[in-house]
C-alpha cells in the first residue's frame, strides 16, 4: 500500500518538477479559483500546497471502519455520562457545563456533526482528539477537492487511477436534516422544511465558510442566514432571529465561548434549552470533545458499556491518554507514579489542555526542554484540566512548493481529519505544516485527501 502511495505521489512531483512554469501558473489558478468560491482564510485563498493526499481504497475503508466505531462508542461514553456520577467526577465539568449537558436534544445521535482528528501511517491509524463541538472544515474540504479535480485530470501522470471525490456539504446537510426530522417527531409542529441559522460570533476566522455553506443550503431549497448568539429572540412563542423564524440551528459557537459570554446570550440557550429549535451540535457533544475522553476511553472502570470489538477498536486506534495529575496510574500493567513518570519519560509524551482547540498550548516533550516541561507540569497538575498522551510519530511527506515563482519540494508533516455526520464517515481533510502542531490556526495549511484505485 505504501508502494503503491509512494509511486502516485512519485510520478506527479517529477511531473511538477519537469514543467515548473506550469506548475507556478496551476498553483496562480488554484488560488484564484479557492478566492472566487469563497474558500479563504484572513481574506487570502485558504493556505495550500498543489499536491493534495493520495489515499487507497483499502485505507478509506479502514478509516470508514474505525471513525464508524469510534462513533458508536463515543455515543456511549456520552450516554454513560449522563446517569453515571463516577464518570462526572471524571471529567469534573463545571455546574453550568453539567446543566447544559441535561438538555436532551430529541434526537438518538449526539454526534451530528464531529471530525475525528489522527495520524495515519500505512494502515495504522491513530485518533489524537475529537473535534464534536463545533469542527470546521467540511466546506472547504469540497472546493478544495474541486479545485484539483481540474489539475488531477490534466496530469498525464494521474490519468490511469480512478478518484472518489466526495460531497461533504450534502452529507453534512443530509445529517442535520435526518437529526431534525427525528426531533420534529416529537414536536409536530415544526414545518417539514426548516428554516435554518448557521451560528457563531460575528468576528470568527472561520466565517468564509459559513458562506459556502449558507449557498449550499440554499441552493437545495432551505431558507438559510448566518448570525451571532446574541441576536436571538422569541416572539409568539417563536424563535427569531434577523427577523426569520428559525427552526434548525446549526451551532457552530462553542460551549466553553458561550459560557463566558453567557449575560449575552441568554435567550439563546434559553431557547435550545426550551426547545424553540432544533439545535446540532447538542451541548453533550461537548462531552466528547473534551481531551479527557481519551483517557476515559483507556481507563477500565468505563469500558463495561463496551463490545468486545470496541474494545480492540479503542486498542488498536487510541493511544494511552491520561489526566496529569499526581497520582498512581497503571501503565502496561505497571503500577508508576504518574507525575514522575511524565517528568522522566518527556520524549515520549505530549501534554495540552483537555478544553483547548486549534493546537493552542500542545507541547511535544521531544520538542521541549526540560526545565519548561517539568515547570509546565507543576503548573498545571493540580488543576486536572491538562492531560498527558502518548506521542505519535508524524507522518511526513513531500509536497511542491511555489516560492517568488520557483518551484521546491520541501517535506511536511501531515495528519487526517475524518468527518462523522450522524455516526458515519462522510470524507476526510488532510492537515500539512513544517510544525509538528499541525493546525491552520498555527500557521499550517489544508490539502484534500482523495482516494484512489
Amino acid at each position: 500500500m505504501i508502494d503503491q502511495i509512494a509511486n502516485i505521489n512519485l510520478s506527479f512531483l517529477k511531473e511538477l518538477i519537469k514543467d515548473g512554469n506550469r506548475s507556478t501558473k496551476q498553483m496562480a489558478s488554484l488560488n484564484n479559483y479557492l478566492i472566487e468560491n469563497g474558500c479563504t482564510w484572513k481574506g487570502a485563498a485558504m493556505p495550500t500546497l498543489l499536491k493534495p493526499i493520495f489515499i487507497t481504497i483499502e485505507q478509506s475503508n479502514i478509516i470508514q471502519y474505525y471513525v464508524n466505531n469510534i462513533s458508536i462508542i463515543l455515543k456511549k461514553i456520552i450516554d454513560l455520562y449522563i446517569k453515571d456520577n463516577e464518570l462526572k467526577s471524571f471529567f469534573n465539568f463545571s455546574k453550568i457545563e453539567n446543566e447544559m449537558f441535561l438538555v436532551d436534544p430529541d434526537y438518538s445521535m449526539p454526534l451530528v456533526v464531529s471530525r475525528l482528528d489522527a495520524f495515519m501511517n500505512d494502515k495504522d491509524l491513530k485518533f489524537v482528539e475529537f473535534n464534536c463541538d463545533s469542527p470546521a472544515g467540511a466546506a472547504y474540504a469540497d472546493i478544495l477537492e474541486k479545485g484539483f479535480k481540474n489539475i488531477i485530470d490534466n496530469s498525464s501522470s494521474l490519468s490511469k487511477w480512478n478518484y472518489i471525490y466526495d460531497d461533504r456539504q450534502l452529507q453534512l446537510l443530509n445529517s442535520l436534516i435526518k437529526s431534525y426530522n427525528e426531533f420534529r417527531t416529537k414536536h409536530k409542529h415544526f414545518p417539514e422544511k426548516p428554516n435554518i441559522a448557521i451560528v457563531d460570533w460575528a468576528d470568527v476566522i472561520t466565517s468564509s465558510e459559513f458562506e459556502i455553506l449558507k449557498s449550499y443550503f440554499k441552493l437545495k431549497g432551505y431558507n438559510t442566514i448566518i448570525t451571532s448568539p446574541q441576536n436571538f429572540e422569541i416572539k409568539n412563542n417563536r424563535l427569531i432571529a434577523d427577523d426569520m423564524e428559525i427552526h434548525l440551528i446549526y451551532k457552530r459557537v462553542i460551549v466553553r465561548e458561550l459560557i463566558e459570554k453567557l449575560d449575552e446570550v441568554e435567550t439563546f440557550i434559553h431557547a435550545i434549552k426550551e426547545k424553540f429549535a432544533c439545535t446540532c451540535n447538542s451541548f453533550r457533544t461537548n462531552i466528547a470533545g473534551n481531551k479527557k475522553v481519551l483517557a476515559a476511553l483507556n481507563d477500565k472502570r468505563f469500558q463495561s458499556i463496551l463490545t468486545k470489538e470496541e474494545l480492540k477498536v479503542i486498542h488498536k486506534t487510541i493511544p494511552w491518554t491520561s489526566i496529569l495529575y499526581d497520582k498512581k496510574v497503571t501503565l502496561q500493567g505497571y503500577t508508576i507514579n504518574l507525575k514522575e513518570f511524565v517528568c522522566d519519560n518527556k520524549d515520549k509524551l505530549v501534554i495540552k489542555p483537555a478544553a483547548s482547540y486549534g493546537g493552542k498550548d500542545v507541547y511535544l516533550g521531544r520538542e521541549t526542554d526540560q526545565l519548561t516541561w517539568e515547570n509546565l507540569i507543576n503548573s498545571n497538575i493540580d488543576s486536572q484540566n491538562w492531560v498527558v498522551q502518548e506521542y505519535i510519530s508524524i507522518p511526513e511527506e513531500f509536497f511542491p512548493v511555489i516560492k517568488d515563482n520557483n518551484l521546491f519540494i520541501e517535506l511536511k508533516k501531515v495528519n487526517i481529519n475524518p468527518f462523522a455526520f450522524s455516526g458515519n464517515y462522510s470524507g476526510t481533510i488532510s492537515r500539512i505544516s513544517d510544525s509538528s502542531i499541525i493546525n491552520v490556526s498555527q500557521g499550517g495549511g489544508i490539502v484534500p485527501s482523495i482516494s484512489f484505485s
